[in-house]
């Protein structure tokens, strides 16, 4: 069986990752993507998606026609063409996510359709805004935990998955397909009962085996772009008041998170690492008395004691001797205010680590140190944003996150050395810091960048945080503006 989903998208370059990445996790063999006219770079992190995952990316004229038409003729082609290659094909919108209770793949799903089903509709499960007014750095499938209850009116939409061989060649909406004489059933392998309109169920939905999560309201900030995107209707805050339901609380869906996290940052590195073999090629760069630049490791200590650990990419505060990698605070040199956030395993490479509210899929995350009123204590804020690093005490969770608007007790952090020379010289000395050094000593341009790119592409791609610094601006913003965002 092979299974493909289709969509059209536009500038939805702050989750486009993520919802690939989900249906990548549900083993949807082949995603096809029509660019709707994106400005903001989402074409670019899907075409980094396709060197590890078969996804299709067309572009379609965005002024032909409006929203609806270019849709309609969009879903028209795919089904024709399609036919003789997928056994189904669903139509989902970027901001929808569907979702198994108990499988684990769309493939253990629809082969439990009898032979005679044409087609499968799925309900909307529809999602409030969960009190975010801001946009959250997370995936909307992580961020957004509260639901509509199933009575609500609006959930009784399906979006379909079709074998496309058994469509009638009949377009009607984007929610319902003919095909006819085939059965149409939902997600308990029931015939549906259509309300007067095909595509909206005559009965609230029950959920039992999928649903399809629809993120279409998100926070206040995606409520407002979205207004401006669209000229042909007029929305004020009294619809966003009336659509914010938020009823039902479920973080099932974030179970998945880290794994998504993981397949997104192999993307990210791929990504990066097109960039760097691209840069144009040069000559071994002539000799120049080296800077032998100090790199320093210091541990994490929350105020409330213990200290950072991380285990299966989750940073947590433990009060007890673990062989897990500690979280390190990387400092170059003596003056600086920046450090780089980065677990170093046994064999001297970074370890991934996930924190809440940090989207960045990096293996040294850039923090600015920041002084406070408690003596011999910091906080450290991300360096693109005024989020900051929280760490619960360990007796209430132990929790690390990088989500936090403002200081208070768990956002305090003294720096402390590595107590364990061993230890300490292990990772100064380890592959990944000592190519970051050898990197540092000589200045940092986009020429020697390529240089050492060609020399160890992959620990290129690992230290490019650490080397970005030292950029001058012109060629960082050279390089930010060529780099995946």
């Amino acid at each position: 069986m092979k299974v493909a989903v289709v969509a059209i998208v536009r500038d939805e370059v702050s989750d486009i990752l993520w919802w690939l990445g989900w249906y990548v996790s549900l083993g949807v063999d082949t995603i096809i993507i029509f660019d709707d006219g994106s400005k903001d770079g989402t074409d670019r992190v899907i075409t980094d998606a396709a060197c590890v995952h078969d996804i299709r990316l067309y572009r379609i004229d965005s002024d032909g026609g409006s929203h609806i038409e270019r849709q309609k003729q969009v879903y028209l082609e795919a089904l024709e063409h399609l036919k003789g290659e997928f056994d189904w094909v669903g139509f989902l919108d970027a901001d929808e996510y569907v979702f198994f209770p108990s499988h684990k793949t769309i493939h253990q799903f629809l082969s439990e359709m009898d032979d005679d089903v044409g087609a499968v509709g799925i309900n909307w499960c529809n999602y409030g805004s969960s009190g975010h007014v801001i946009k959250p750095r997370a995936p909307a499938f992580h961020a957004f935990t509260h639901h509509y209850k199933p009575e609500i009116y609006i959930n009784r939409h399906v979006k379909s998955f079709v074998r496309p061989d058994r469509w009638s060649g009949e377009w009607c909406n984007v929610h319902y397909f003919d095909v006819a004489p085939y059965r149409y059933v939902n997600d308990a392998r029931q015939d549906i009962e259509w309300s007067d309109t095909l595509g909206i169920t005559d009965r609230i939905p029950e959920w039992k085996n999928a649903k399809v999560m629809h993120y279409q309201l998100r926070s206040m900030e995606h409520y407002v772009e979205r207004t401006k995107r669209r000229k042909d209707v007029q929305y004020g805050m009294q619809a966003f008041t009336e659509a914010d339901y938020n009823d039902l609380y479920d973080p099932t869906p974030q179970r998945k998170t880290d794994i998504i996290r993981e397949w997104a940052r192999n993307v990210v590195r791929q990504g990066r690492a097109g960039i760097l073999d691209a840069l144009p090629d040069t000559e071994r760069l002539a000799p120049l008395p080296p800077a032998t630049p100090t790199l320093h490791a210091f541990t994490l200590m929350p105020l409330g004691g213990g200290h950072i650990c991380v285990r299966d990419t989750k940073a947590s505060v433990t009060d007890q001797a673990s062989t897990d990698p500690l979280l390190l605070a990387i400092r170059i040199g003596e003056a600086t205010s920046r450090v780089f956030l980065a677990a170093i395993g046994a064999d001297g490479n970074p370890a991934p680590v996930n924190l809440d509210g940090n989207l960045h899929l990096l293996d040294f995350l850039p923090y600015d140190v920041v002084p406070t009123t408690e003596a011999g204590s910091v906080a450290l804020r991300q360096a693109d944003c005024n989020l900051f690093l929280s760490a619960t005490p360990h007796v209430l969770g132990g929790q690390v996150t990088s989500d936090r608007r403002e200081v208070k007790e768990w956002e305090l952090f003294q720096l402390c050395p590595l107590e364990d020379e061993t230890a300490a010289n292990a990772i100064l000395t380890g592959p990944t810091l000592s190519f970051a050094r050898l990197a540092l000593s000589q200045p940092v341009s986009l020429a020697a960048i390529s240089f050492l790119s060609k020399e160890n592409l992959r620990l290129t791609v690992s230290v490019l945080p650490l080397l970005m610094d030292f950029l001058d601006d012109t060629e960082r913003q050279m390089l930010e503006a060529k780099l995946p965002a």
